[in-house]
């Protein structure tokens, strides 16, 4: 089956009641969630949404986004998630980038869509939560249309399914093209190696717009599982959640753990369905897993990344705590191998060298950019840019980066990016953004820079600017230094800079 579309009539078909969706006071059957589907296509189709055409989603975790992220996929079309941290600016160089037919958008984020209306192309606007004075409501979209399927359409294994925009490393985010077949390629791997099953109820906590949520609301039709939506983390009313909806299993990144763990104590609970917390985005602690195996609770780490689609590797309490500061083993259907970074030949085991990954469910593209497309692969292999090994037993390790990439708490952040945004201010000389460790986030992003003289520049100056441009999570801390540490050739030495920090942090 490799085409996404066909998933859900399957599901459909075979577990009618099974519960689909929760989200809030809503609940949905899988008949009742492909009956709003196929409505929702047909309002598409009457919109002149043809196959090939882009449909983003400015949504929070609701049973709306699963709606409308299969409605667009029924008739061939290619959603277009987007990140509601993303600034004004990133969010119109992206409906610029792929020109949407209509975006999707909750209430809550009409205050930045306004800001982006002299954006050059602005698709069509559809509130997907309550009524207001201006836009008709989510419900009246589906109300009197078809309950069918519009069968005519033909879709493809290499269509296009999904493009997700990734921080770019340099200028504007890259939009990661994945196709059907990458899709349906990954769910077999991640399902497994996550241990989803049929009847199983996953908490959808962590931002739906990344590729970890979109690869588990596919897995879940897939499984036959039950989606229960939490709109906002809260680490107080996120074990309410659990206890009360029975959740089986959770995608989580270690921030969110780090705050659930005290909160857990507060309250007696019955949660004795709960499985595990599935965890990505960055390397969890080991202190972490092993504060949540002492409660019982396993913790299933996954290595992935957009352009895998999925799940590249996983560790799991049963492979055996020595083991845990690894990513485990590679997913069924990958290959993975460690070369070295300049000559992309293969190393032998226990080397360290870059992580390359090869497999039907790897994306196809970078839109409309050939040029950083063609950098990444070589012979199909797709080169992550990432440092690591693989031991004797097969286990993979992600022991650091060579790209000059910050990570923080799951988000990519790309200096470049931050570095150029910055330096546009006249009283900016020179600036340098490096990744300081942190305990909680793995990594805070601190800017470092040399004012030019006789300015007076404060750093809510700087924020004031960048709030503008870039999403707030990508600049947090600020450094005024008189001058950065440069090799013979003039580069800036960004690892003196990270040495520097970290001494400091440990004399803290």
């Amino acid at each position: 089956m490799a085409t996404i579309d066909k998933l859900l009539k399957h599901r459909a078909h075979f577990s009618p009641n099974l519960e689909a969706l929760v989200s809030g006071n809503k609940r949905y059957t899988y008949e009742e969630y492909l009956k709003r589907v196929n409505q929702l296509a047909h309002y598409l189709l009457e919109q002149n949404v043809q196959k090939g055409d882009r449909v983003a989603l400015l949504c929070k975790n609701n049973h709306h986004f699963p709606t409308i992220l299969m409605a667009i996929l029924h008739i061939g079309a290619v959603a277009v998630p987007i990140s509601w941290k993303l600034s004004a600016d990133e969010m119109k160089f992206i409906t610029n980038n792929c020109q949407p037919k209509i975006l999707f958008y909750d209430e809550e984020f009409a205050p930045l869509l306004s800001s982006v209306k002299d954006s050059s192309i602005l698709p069509t606007l559809v509130l997907a939560g309550d009524d207001t004075d201006t836009t008709s409501s989510f419900e009246e979209l589906l109300a009197g249309r078809m309950t069918k399927n519009p069968y005519h359409i033909s879709i493809e294994k290499e269509d296009p399914a999904v493009i997700i925009y990734t921080s770019g490393t340099t200028g504007m985010p890259k939009g990661v093209v994945i196709t059907h077949e990458n899709i349906c390629s990954a769910i077999p791997g991640t399902s497994m190696a996550v241990e989803f099953n049929f009847e199983d109820r996953y908490l959808a906590a962590s931002p739906l717009f990344h590729v970890s949520g979109l690869i588990a609301m596919i897995c879940s039709i897939q499984q036959g599982m039950t989606m229960i939506f939490m709109t906002d983390f809260d680490p107080v009313q996120i074990w309410d959640l659990i206890e009360a909806e029975k959740v089986t299993t959770m995608m989580s990144v270690p921030p969110m753990l780090f705050y659930m763990h005290p909160e857990f104590k507060n309250k007696e609970r019955e949660i004795s369905h709960l499985k595990s917390f599935i965890c990505g985005g960055i390397k969890v602690p080991e202190t972490l897993i092993r504060q949540y195996d002492d409660l019982g609770i396993s913790i299933t780490q996954v290595y992935g990344c957009t352009e895998a689609a999925g799940a590249i590797s996983c560790w799991t309490t049963k492979m055996g705590m020595d083991q845990c500061m690894s990513v485990g083993k590679v997913a069924l259907g990958l290959d993975v191998k460690i070369v070295d970074p300049e000559t992309r030949q293969e190393v032998p085991l226990e080397n360290v060298g870059e992580i390359a990954i090869k497999g039907a469910q790897i994306f196809r593209e970078y839109w409309a950019h050939p040029e950083a497309t063609q950098q990444v692969f070589e012979e199909g292999w797709f080169f992550t840019g990432d440092a690591g090994k693989i031991d004797e037993s097969g286990f993979l390790y992600v022991l650091d980066r060579y790209k000059d990439l910050i990570i923080n708490g799951g988000e990519n952040i790309y200096p470049a990016q931050v570095e150029e945004v910055i330096i546009e201010m006249n009283e900016v000389q020179e600036v340098a953004l490096i990744g300081i460790p942190d305990e909680i986030y793995g990594e805070i992003p601190r800017a470092y820079i040399v004012k030019k003289p006789n300015h007076h520049l404060k750093s809510e100056d700087i924020l004031s600017h960048c709030k503008r441009k870039i999403a707030n999570y990508k600049l947090t801390e600020i450094v005024f230094v008189d001058e950065l540490p440069k090799s013979s050739f003039g580069k800036v030495m960004k690892s003196v800079l990270r040495e520097q920090a970290i001494k400091e942090l440990q004399i803290q």
